[in-house]
């Protein structure tokens, strides 16, 4: 296999390089036979021919129906973007209650409202979505060969992972005597338990809210 095709998955990350096995992985595209093959790509041209006749004879077989472009479903927005993802800080998994970007501070403001202000800003520091493996606690199993999708805070600084485990937006971390209107959503991750939110993909897109003058401490306060 040439070199400049070559892939390895390492810690749930995909790098364009092989890593000394005698065995790689191909992006999709380059091999296969439904596409126009592209002209840098010709040392896969025997490649592409077996995957050609194996998807015919699979076809002949009834084994494998292809999916015509009128049956296509059509792709829906955020396909990926978990209703309840899995957040991991101060190195612990956590099942949240709505998307990264929908989950809204616990305090109260001086009007005894709940502060409507979000934890992730679009000014302020962020996580990163990994793909890991789905390990267990508490000496459960874990589950084989299965990874999930976590956004990943343990790179930002201890304070602001705290603020993320109390729930408050940054104006309410600083302020300590706002008392909190509800209770964190935050609810400790299983893997079994848990196992309908296990997600295998990174999510197609990350929104991150804009500016608004709420942010800019005229609100929650």
């Amino acid at each position: 296999m040439p070199a400049a095709y070559r892939w390895h998955v390492s810690s749930g990350v995909a790098h364009p390089a092989g890593d000394g096995r005698a065995w790689c992985r191909l992006a999709h595209a380059p091999v296969c036979p439904a596409r126009d093959a592209a002209p840098e790509a010709s040392a896969l041209d025997g490649l592409r021919r077996d995957l050609a006749l194996h998807t015919r004879r699979l076809i002949d077989t009834g084994v494998f129906t292809p999916i015509t472009p009128s049956s296509r479903p059509m792709a829906q927005p955020d396909g990926c973007r978990p209703a309840r993802p899995v957040v991991q800080f101060l190195y612990v998994r956590y099942l949240a209650a709505q998307p990264v970007d929908e989950i809204q501070c616990v305090a109260q403001t001086r009007h005894r409202d709940r502060c409507s202000q979000r934890l992730l800003t679009a000014d302020g520091p962020v996580g990163v979505w990994r793909l890991v493996p789905a390990t267990a606690t508490r000496g459960q199993l874990a589950l084989p060969c299965e990874l999930m999708a976590v956004y990943d805070l343990t790179a930002l600084p201890y304070a602001e992972q705290l603020r993320w485990r109390m729930q408050r937006c940054s104006t309410h971390t600083a302020t300590q005597s706002a008392a909190d209107l509800a209770l964190a959503d935050w609810e400790p991750f299983d893997p079994m338990l848990h196992r309908a939110h296990i997600h295998n993909r990174l999510p197609n897109h990350v929104r991150r809210p804009r500016p608004t003058h709420h942010e800019n401490g005229t609100a929650g306060s």
